[in-house]
């Protein structure tokens, strides 16, 4: 009886070691796949950035493979098994969620648009962009802000040209335009730091800058034919005003015939009495 009791106490005590044992190794066997996870999700991040302190995005950062780090964290966080891991993972987060804004201004420095909407999309995502990697990427929005500004002042220049225009691909020119618009146009051009872009908007404002002529030029016919009517009622009231002093001239001659008639038959008529006294 004793042999049975301590027989079972011994087996016992040694399914409780073993289980121990397992779930002690289990547990260990977590903890490093948990490391494991982390470790290769922030290697993963890692490639993304050009420096160690992920301040600058690598040469080739990509959308892919900032979707490949962002999987590699989801896995990892299935895995966790240490608030310090939280951290770290928490950490990675941070750097990939501003890389993804360094895509954004790297890609939007890159093109090359013509199209107003395309160069207002691009200069607003970038300049926001900006604002949010300010306090966390500093060397960053340093080494691109001036980017972005031209990108703004490209963006400036073409809003100058399409006011200029009555559709968005420059081929009807604005009635009315003024020389002044169209310098304002020019000036702006000038300021661009896009020598390609200038040379693409060059001809729209020479096609504005024909329309302006040919409106001047049509104003001012408008303006000689309107004037001819008026020439000629001058010319008219002149010929009117010569009618009537010839008119006038000739009853003064009259006038003056008909007193000189009636002086000489007074003068004959005086003439003939006196020779009726003699006689």
């Amino acid at each position: 009886m004793k042999r049975r009791t301590l027989f079972s106490i011994i087996v016992v005590t040694l399914v409780a070691g073993c289980f121990t044992l397992f779930y002690g190794a289990h547990s260990t066997w977590t903890d490093t796949q948990s490391a494991h996870a982390v470790q290769a999700a922030t290697n993963q991040v890692d490639t993304l950035f050009k420096d160690s302190s992920h301040q600058l995005p690598a040469t080739q950062l990509s959308q892919e493979k900032i979707a490949a780090a962002e999987a590699s964290l989801q896995a990892a966080r299935r895995k966790l098994t240490e608030p310090e891991q939280a951290n770290q993972l928490a950490s990675a987060q941070a750097d990939l969620d501003a890389a993804k804004q360094m895509l954004t201004v790297k890609n939007a420095v890159a093109q090359k648009p013509t199209k107003l909407t395309e160069l207002k999309t691009l200069t607003s995502e970038s300049q926001q962009a900006l604002a949010k990697l300010a306090k966390q990427k500093p060397t960053f929005v340093q080494t691109y802000q001036k980017q972005v500004a031209r990108l703004s002042d490209q963006e400036a220049a073409v809003a100058k040209v399409a006011s200029l225009f009555t559709d968005a691909d420059f081929k009807e020119p604005k009635s009315g335009l003024s020389t002044s618009e169209i310098q304002a146009a020019l000036a702006a051009l000038k300021h661009i730091d896009n020598q390609q872009l200038a040379d693409q908007m060059l001809p729209a404002i020479a096609t504005a800058q024909q329309a302006a002529s040919d409106d001047t030029s049509s104003a001012e016919a408008s303006v000689s034919s309107s004037t001819v009517p008026s020439s000629s009622v001058s010319g008219s009231e002149s010929s009117a005003t010569n009618s009537q002093s010839t008119s006038s001239g000739s009853s003064t001659s009259n006038e003056s015939d008909q007193s000189q008639q009636e002086s000489s038959n007074s003068s004959s008529a005086s003439s003939a009495s006196s020779s009726s006294s003699q006689g």
